[in-house]
């Protein structure tokens, strides 16, 4: 009871929210921008342009209505992983049949490099898989752009769109 503890709450509070969110959000893509250059970036610099990026984002903007947050963030983000989800599952389930060779999965000339590392019919049925919700997004989006009511739905169910418009698309161009 009284003010102390409660201000010591508070800080506590502060301070786990912050730590965590650093925790959270900073080292997954400090790492990752490591990744892309080891040798010119280290994670203390992947940490500070993670950080420099988070506010050249303005988050705040996004989060200033629920609308903006839901509507246009997660819907729109769902949109991308919805059709990642379908690839995945169509390439594990229903094209290699569950079965995996590992020692290819960390080898630059197995069957997993493709072309460059980079996976080209993978990348194709992802767009495919996006370009439904597209239209959608971008009525929400942008309020000066009108879509018929079609494509307002689609973006409503983004990630079941994609997902479902992605296993197509890939196993029509993997098919052999």
């Amino acid at each position: 009871q009284g003010l102390a503890p409660t201000v010591l709450s508070l800080i506590g509070l502060l301070l786990a929210t912050i730590s965590t969110n650093i925790a959270a959000n900073v080292v997954a893509p400090a790492n990752a921008l490591v990744n892309l250059a080891p040798r010119k970036i280290s994670f203390t610099k992947g940490a500070f342009i993670t950080a420099v990026l988070g506010i050249v984002t303005q988050p705040w903007r996004l989060l200033s209505s629920t609308e903006g947050y839901i509507f246009t963030w997660l819907i729109g983000y769902s949109a991308l992983l919805g059709p990642i989800a379908g690839i995945i599952i169509a390439d594990y389930f229903l094209v290699r049949q569950r079965t995996l060779d590992i020692d290819a999965l960390y080898s630059t000339s197995g069957d997993y490099w493709y072309s460059g590392g980079y996976h080209g019919k993978a990348f194709l049925a992802m767009v495919i898989g996006v370009l439904p919700s597209l239209p959608g997004f971008l009525d929400v989006a942008i309020p000066s752009i009108s879509v018929p009511k079609i494509f307002q739905s689609l973006y409503s169910c983004a990630w079941f769109v994609g997902f479902g418009v992605s296993i197509v698309a890939y196993l029509a161009l993997t098919r052999e």
